[in-house]
């Protein structure tokens, strides 16, 4: 997942400093921080990933109505076995069919108690996007959450959110993603953030690329948050 473009030198400093200290900052408040990747990460070494301050990890599972990520299926399996808590996002692509992204979605990630929430990265307006992408959109959540049995997180930016979707999207815990701040931006829809992504292409030991990172608000708990057993609230 991104947000914003390339940065100078000075830039990258300054948000690896800002960064540096948003992270200080959630843990000396408790809070969980983890990280997002995907096949773009290189290879990625779990057991030393899990020595790391990662409490959770999202894995990209898909994009569109047809681009599998080649990693995943490796990397879900992998986070199952050291029992690191792991969610899967869905890249969603504006000029592409909701239902079909959504079918190959819940293709490639199932449902089961104990993950956390399905998250859709809705960033970019694509070139061919044809009028408004929010009921599209939100076909796209009903569909998912109607498979998942949980209400999905929505990760975006607060310029995006701000130009493309209306309040009706307040509904849908927020993964905002903002760099250089010591605080995110809360676009209209919402009064409050579940995860912030605070760090892009972040070095990270274990994975041979990068890695994006983010904090859970101080009030969330992934415990809270993970897919019940059936039967179970």
């Amino acid at each position: 997942m991104t947000a914003g473009g390339r940065l100078g030198e000075n830039g990258a400093v300054l948000s690896r400093t800002v960064a540096l200290a948003s992270a200080l900052a959630a843990a000396a408040a408790g809070a969980e921080v983890g990280i997002d990747v995907s096949h773009h990460s290189g290879e990625i070494d779990w057991r030393l990933v899990a020595q790391e301050e990662v409490d959770f990890v999202y894995v990209k599972a898909s994009e569109g109505v047809d681009d599998a990520d080649p990693q995943f299926d490796a990397h879900w399996r992998r986070l199952g076995e050291l029992a690191i808590p792991r969610g899967a996002y869905h890249f969603y692509v504006t000029e592409d069919d909701p239902d079909a992204q959504a079918d190959f979605f819940l293709s490639r990630w199932r449902p089961a108690p104990g993950d956390l929430p399905p998250v859709v990265d809705v960033e970019l307006l694509g070139h061919g996007t044809e009028g408004p992408i929010a009921p599209r959109l939100r076909r796209f959540l009903d569909r998912v959450e109607a498979a998942a049995g949980v209400v999905p997180i929505l990760y975006t930016s607060p310029r995006f959110a701000d130009a493309h979707l209306g309040a009706e999207f307040g509904r849908y815990p927020l993964w905002v993603a903002e760099y250089e701040v010591e605080a995110p931006t809360l676009p209209a829809a919402w009064s409050e953030w579940l995860l912030w992504q605070f760090e892009g292409d972040a070095t990270v030991p274990g994975i041979e690329k990068s890695a994006d990172r983010s904090r859970l608000h101080e009030r969330a708990s992934l415990a809270a948050l993970r897919i019940p057993a059936a039967g179970r609230e």
